[in-house]
């Protein structure tokens, strides 16, 4: 039985039936390609060589992607893994097939344009077996997502670990580097693409940790600071940003980090609890990553949920979708993002446990700060869910807000083409009530020594090897839903309803009355207190330029022009720079290999 080496251990599955030669892995792995083919190149055709398609191209695609989610889905359960010697530039490795089944669900709702094209290229650099091809794929799906000059410079760079050797003293580093560019890619998209870069970097720094095995412990700190760093970064702008969009935005980094994290912790720390570790990352994958695609869909349709009046807002169903998606991706129990936060708490136990008290109490502080960025991620749910569920319910006889489409004006959305969203909350609800299947399918997308298994009896809860510790969300759901049925019977019995809507009164005698508008006295201005203005105006009189702005001082007129002439070539090397993007991909993957093969002797 052939040993599968991106994990080191030996599983049981079906690689006696599908060898590297079979008929069927050959038929899956060209299957695979040439669909991200078409993909591809359905996503950047013009319609008018599209011609009748044209109108259909969209249902299309979404086939497209249905099928390659189905091939990959299927690999995934029959554990394919090798390729073809007539073509050996691409095959399936361990995680490769497992990370396939996400991007399909990511490529099915982006759309088309650069952003599908970027989607298929990434599938293509999933099954890249060189580092070079995987380099210039991946490193181009990053530069047509980027949004800025900068970024089509900047995140490029980002690739280099994989033109690098996992043992060389400049790995470390690189990852640090691509931690940092892929979060700043996923905070400042504007949609589904926001997960792409995320699903890149955990794809590349999950193979590379697995090769690398155990990291010293200084760069253990770098990989965890730089995770936190975009952790919090996220967090931070999901609370501050007043665009939807943004919200989940910040959010989807946030998530990227605190995955960085976790998965730093997995596979390269030497503490017990890695397979709590490895068991939450894994559980991050699923439900919480397909309820955030739906809810970054919702929120870029139509100007999204903030805008007064907008389409997926009036749309019939959008609301429950969206509230589905929210709650799901939130840590209420027992729901998607809740398992996750319950695998870092048995972790910890079980690490602080049985490691130095040094060591425990730095995953102490790890723990407390991981939390710390999941309550400022659900502040940033509560304001997208205070949005859509308050603030754009018509006003009784108020005023329209200015901007606001009213009447046959307000735009509409079918039920149909929320489709994409009710897919993937309903993949998120499936995976939320059966995680023991969807632990044993993605088991091969980041290392560990116990293989997981198919088997019913582990089918509906979350069970980690060597331990009695398991949580079954069903018997959860189950429970509340009694909770909450036999709450209803009771309140019906007895006529006691705790949440009972208010309905506000009117005196008889005011009934039909005009409104009359009292004048009110005009409140006396407060008085000002004294400022910093005056300390400066004394400290201006003592240097003498009591009677000059700070922007009359020679010195800031010449700094402001040497600002400004520094800022023009700036911007123009940025120009040049997005006009020559591909050539500088292929030099930077060049300059990485160079590199790799300097620092490994």
């Amino acid at each position: 039985m052939p040993q599968n080496r991106a994990h080191g251990v030996i599983r049981p599955s079906l690689h006696h039936v599908w060898s590297q030669s079979s008929i069927f892995t050959s038929f899956v792995l060209c299957s695979l390609f040439v669909l991200f083919v078409v993909a591809g190149v359905l996503a950047v055709l013009p319609e008018r060589l599209l011609r009748r398609c044209a109108p259909w191209r969209s249902e299309i695609l979404a086939g497209v992607w249905g099928c390659l989610g189905l091939l990959a889905l299927v690999g995934a359960v029959c554990r394919l893994e090798g390729g073809v010697s007539w073509f050996p530039v691409f095959g399936m490795d361990g995680p490769a097939l497992p990370m396939l089944v996400l991007l399909a669900f990511t490529g099915g709702v982006m759309g088309v344009g650069q952003r599908g094209l970027a989607c298929a290229l990434t599938g293509l650099a999933f099954l890249a077996l060189s580092p070079l091809v995987f380099g210039l794929l991946a490193g181009t799906a990053l530069v047509l997502l980027a949004d800025r000059g900068r970024q089509g410079v900047c995140l490029p760079f980002a690739v280099i670990p994989a033109c690098i050797p996992a043992d060389s003293p400049l790995s470390p580093p690189a990852l640090c580097l691509m931690v940092l560019l892929l979060g700043w890619a996923v905070s400042s998209q504007k949609g589904p693409e926001a997960v792409l870069p995320a699903g890149i970097g955990l794809f590349l720094l999950g193979r590379l940790l697995a090769e690398v095995g155990v990291l010293p412990p200084v760069q253990q700190g770098l990989l965890m600071v730089s995770g936190g760093a975009v952790a919090l970064w996220g967090a931070v702008q999901a609370v501050r940003s007043p665009a939807a969009c943004n919200i989940l935005a910040g959010v989807a980094s946030a998530g990227y980090g605190g995955l960085v994290v976790m998965l730093t912790l997995a596979l390269a720390a030497p503490v017990k609890g890695g397979e709590f570790f490895r068991t939450a990352t894994l559980l991050a994958t699923g439900a919480p990553f397909l309820a955030l695609l739906a809810a970054l869909w919702l929120s870029r349709q139509d100007g999204g949920v903030f805008t007064p009046n907008s389409a997926v807002a009036q749309a019939r169903g959008s609301r429950l979708a969206l509230g589905g998606s929210l709650l799901l991706l939130s840590a209420v129990p027992p729901l998607g993002g809740f398992s996750v936060f319950w695998c870092l708490l048995n972790a910890g136990e079980v690490a602080a446990a049985h490691t130095h008290p040094a060591q425990a109490l730095c995953l102490l502080l790890v723990l407390v700060g991981a939390a710390c960025v999941m309550a400022l991620g659900m502040i940033g749910l509560l304001r997208v869910g205070f949005a859509t569920f308050v603030q754009q319910r018509p006003a009784a006889g108020g005023a329209v807000p200015q901007g606001a489409l009213t009447g046959g004006d307000a735009p509409s959305l079918s039920s149909v083409l929320l489709l994409p969203a009710w897919i993937c909350a309903g993949g998120a609800a499936l995976i939320t009530l059966l995680p023991g299947g969807w632990l044993a399918l993605v088991d091969h997308l980041f290392a560990g020594d116990t293989p997981r298994d198919f088997a019913w009896k582990t089918l509906a809860r979350v069970q980690f090897a060597g331990s009695d510790i398991t949580l079954t969300p069903v018997f959860s759901v189950l429970a509340l839903a009694v909770c909450v049925v036999g709450a209803g019977l009771l309140g019906r019995v007895f006529g006691v309803f705790p949440l009972r809507p208010a309905v506000p009164g009117a005196a008889a005698w005011r009934d039909g009355a005009p409104v009359v508008q009292q004048d009110h006295e005009a409140l006396p201005a407060p008085v000002s207190e004294p400022s910093m203005s005056a300390v400066w105006t004394a400290f201006g009189v003592l240097l003498g330029a009591a009677e000059q702005k700070p922007t009359d001082w020679p010195v800031v007129e010449k700094t402001s022009a040497g600002a400004r002439y520094l800022q023009a070539v700036l911007f123009r090397t940025v120009a040049w720079c997005e006009a020559q993007g591909m050539v500088l991909i292929l030099l930077f993957l060049g300059a990485g290999l160079l590199l790799g093969l300097f620092a490994a002797k």
